[in-house]
């Protein structure tokens, strides 16, 4: 007899770098579906769409870690923290406070180092393109997968600690 269900086996060990790619593209998608909805002004859709760019990192996470979908407060606080003016700082907040495994201060370094980071990418797609204004879907999308990786990778190296 075959079982017909499956069941989730969480890992013990996680790789930051896997974390990191997952979340970057997952994030990534969430950012791209913002631009293209932002292009086609469809303002609930695109403000969905920017309200999932904060689940791209939870997400990235659960699935490098084997539990996809088992913490849906972390998801749930993944989609509220990321409330466009106080998303900075409520980001960080509500996954730390709602996820089981993640601690509020490495979700604060994460987030900063990444936006650090996504700045630098930023800057630098924006001095390789120079005038041309077509390049901030582009530079935006790659702001978002740079965030949404480091802060993936941030919290897979604390899941062994």
């Amino acid at each position: 007899m075959i079982p017909l269900t499956a069941i989730t086996a969480p890992r013990s060990n996680t790789n930051p770098w896997l974390a990191s790619v997952y979340a970057g593209v997952f994030t990534a998608i969430a950012a791209v579906a913002f631009v293209l909805l932002f292009q086609a002004e469809s303002p609930v859709l695109y403000i969905l769409a920017f309200l999932l760019i904060g689940v791209g990192p939870v997400l990235g996470y659960q699935l490098a870690t084997g539990g996809l979908g088992t913490d849906w407060k972390a998801l749930i606080g993944g989609l509220i923290g990321s409330i466009p003016v106080i998303g900075l700082i409520l980001w960080p907040i509500l996954v730390g406070a709602l996820s089981r495994t993640q601690s509020v201060g490495r979700l604060f370094l994460a987030s900063i180092i990444g936006i650090i980071l996504a700045t630098v990418v930023f800057l630098l797609i924006a001095t390789m393109m120079g005038q041309n204004p077509t390049w901030l879907s582009l530079g935006f999308t790659l702001l978002c997968a740079v965030w949404g990786g480091v802060c993936g990778a941030f919290m897979a190296s604390a899941r062994g600690e």
